[in-house]
């Protein structure tokens, strides 16, 4: 069988760009996409088949009437509350990347998808499985890069290849003003670098490492990642001891279990953070702000933390506008002002 995989930037003389003319142009774009086999052109995609939780909350967002189904996020009734009907009540398709996998390749040959789509690290493992499943089902495969800095360029990218060109257009722009206005206030706002820890896990010892996908907002808006001195890329569970060492200045978390543990925790009162009430609950309604999964919903994370280190630039007003947007754009829910008070209101320890 002769292998059809294609890096975007390499395929000036093949298919893709009979269809992608503007694609082989920009070269801003050419990193974002990697294929396995001839994509349908972007009128003939209907059913999309999403491989996993990152690009399952992507085309929430970008192409929810396409969608088949979700490959890994079994919405709860609260999560359900953001969508219009049809598409909170959308079937579990089964995910078939990284891990968990739970979709078997005769079923992903049963829902006649006219594509497949990943989105997060173009990694080894991603790229074997992409190549697998297009090998034995012959069914198009496509990978995009998950990286934060790259949002608005991927929904732009996305939106043309999947047919989806104005809404894309929209998700993009919006996306670009998030990152424009968050990137790197801290450094210009502090004249120290701020720590910030990522507290994941019912005991808040998982976290991201330096320059992983888990925790770029941190490193987005200019703030500095405690756990950057223990390694490079990966999600990884940290000791006591170490937090210790690191003092950071502020955690932040998404876990309310872990969050509402630790006025009784004797080990992290030991942190200046704890003791100085600078640890802050991350929302995550519908889902994670900062991360859980690390799609597009991280630009709500950008606007949070921005928010909470420098409410000068982000103030109230400004903030909850933006939040609103966010809602109203990409979930297409327009919140009424208790709704975004529920989201927004931090709770107490």
């Amino acid at each position: 069988m002769i292998r059809r995989r294609t890096f975007l930037k390499s395929i000036i003389a093949g298919a893709i760009l009979i269809h992608y003319p503007a694609l082989a142009q920009e070269k801003t774009r050419s990193f974002l996409i990697e294929s396995f086999g001839i994509l349908p052109a972007p009128q003939n995609i209907e059913r999309i088949l999403s491989a996993g939780p990152v690009s399952d909350i992507l085309l929430l967002s970008l192409a929810p009437y396409k969608l088949l189904g979700l490959a890994a996020l079994n919405l709860t009734p609260a999560q359900r509350a953001f969508f219009p009907k049809e598409i909170g009540n959308l079937p579990m398709t089964g995910r078939f990347a990284g891990r968990g996998t739970t979709a078997s390749l005769e079923k992903i040959v049963a829902l006649k998808p006219d594509l497949i789509l990943d989105v997060g690290n173009i990694t080894p493992t991603y790229l074997s499985t992409a190549e697998r499943v297009y090998e034995q089902t012959q069914l198009p495969y496509l990978l995009a890069n998950g990286s934060f800095a790259d949002t608005a360029k991927q929904l732009r990218t996305l939106g043309e290849i999947l047919g989806v060109t104005e809404r894309g257009e929209a998700l993009a722009q919006f996306a670009e003003k998030i990152l424009k206005e968050t990137q790197d206030l801290v450094p210009h706002h502090y004249s120290k670098p701020i720590s910030i820890y990522s507290a994941r896990s019912a005991d808040g010892l998982e976290t991201g490492l330096a320059g992983s996908i888990h925790t770029e907002v941190i490193d987005w808006l200019g703030a500095k990642n405690s756990a950057a001195p223990a390694g490079e890329k990966i999600m990884t569970r940290i000791s006591m001891e170490q937090l210790l060492a690191w003092q950071p200045d502020l955690i932040i978390t998404m876990d309310e279990n872990f969050y509402h543990s630790l006025p009784n925790n004797r080990l992290w009162q030991r942190l200046n953070a704890i003791k100085e009430g600078r640890v802050y609950l991350a929302p995550k309604l519908p889902f994670g702000w900062l991360d859980q999964p690390p799609s597009i919903n991280r630009l709500l994370g950008a606007i949070w933390l921005a928010h909470l280190l420098v409410p000068e630039v982000m103030p109230t007003t400004r903030y909850r506008d933006l939040i609103a947007e966010y809602y109203a754009l990409f979930y297409q829910q327009s919140l009424s002002t208790d709704q975004l008070n529920q989201l927004l209101e931090q709770e107490p320890l």
